[in-house]
């Protein structure tokens, strides 16, 4: 088993997002490792502005030059704060490790999250219209893999898990995808919005004892619990009351088109100002 977190260079709340995957590393007691992403220098020259995903060119020199340096630089930071993190939370020297990929985050996170057990990217990422914010695109949408966004709120937890759940296959891919999240947690709710449901459903997917039913096969033990109004806003609200630090979620059950890629409940969930962080699957 193995945690991935993404090491994004930038203006990114990285700290954060490096404190809830290894303390889920820790409660798996698994590896955790942390990713960087960046071009190579030659490619990079054809990219346009003056800098890549955050990293600053610096001048004299060639142009190459100034980007290898600034590259080099910048993955000194990224391994100065992972150590930093894992020090502090605890994590092992030899359960911690660091791989620095060459190639845009849109090509290497997605590839990375085929087999991660839980890859982990700081929330501004969701919306940066770097090649970040196109990396978690790909992720959710063209790869169909799960994968985490930090939340807003401190401290970065998981000791109370949120699942929003409407039968939907979104939601199911959600649970099965996150269930080593699942398996670390402390407490674990099952959301229904009572406006939502389809009270003629026939397969009974609806039905949180659907879910109960599987988490009890992992010898996993949670309650379930209603609310009403706008969906997004009451997931929030007991994830508030709950101080969960996690929700998990299908991401976009509506047509692509119709949520305009962060559109609906999804939308607003990743968007918001305060928050936990965000399981998602598509």
């Amino acid at each position: 088993m193995t945690v991935h977190a993404a090491l994004t260079e930038g203006e990114f709340s990285l700290e954060n997002s490096l404190k809830l995957a290894a303390r889920i590393a820790l409660k798996l007691d698994t590896t955790l490792v942390g990713v960087s992403a960046m071009p190579d220098p030659a490619r990079a020259m054809l990219m346009t502005g003056v800098s890549m995903h955050g990293v600053m060119i610096a001048t004299g020199g060639t142009l190459a030059d100034g980007i290898r340096d600034a590259q080099k630089e910048a993955r000194e930071k990224l391994e100065t704060l992972f150590h930093k993190v894992c020090n502090d939370e605890g994590v092992p020297v030899e359960k911690r490790k660091i791989e620095h990929e060459i190639g845009l985050p849109s090509e290497v996170y997605p590839r990375i999250s085929m087999l991660s057990d839980a890859f982990i990217t700081p929330h501004e990422c969701v919306t940066d219209g770097s090649d970040h914010g196109l990396a978690f695109e790909s992720i959710l949408l063209d790869k169909r893999l799960p994968v985490i966004a930090c939340g807003t709120d401190e401290p970065a937890n998981f000791g109370t898990v949120i699942i929003a759940w409407d039968g939907s296959p979104e939601a199911a891919r959600a649970v099965r995808f996150h269930t080593p999240v699942l398996k670390a947690a402390d407490r674990i709710i099952i959301a229904q919005n009572s406006n939502r449901i389809d009270a003629q459903d026939r397969n009974g997917s609806e039905d949180p004892a659907f879910v109960q039913a599987y988490l009890e096969r992992f010898g996993i033990e949670s309650e379930a619990t209603n609310f009403n109004g706008n969906v997004a806003e009451g997931l929030l609200k007991l994830a508030s009351d709950e101080s969960a630090g996690i929700i998990i979620a299908g991401a976009y059950g509506h047509n692509r088109l119709e949520e305009f890629i962060f559109g609906g409940v999804s939308k607003s969930l990743l968007r918001a100002d305060q928050g936990p962080a965000l399981a998602l699957a598509h």
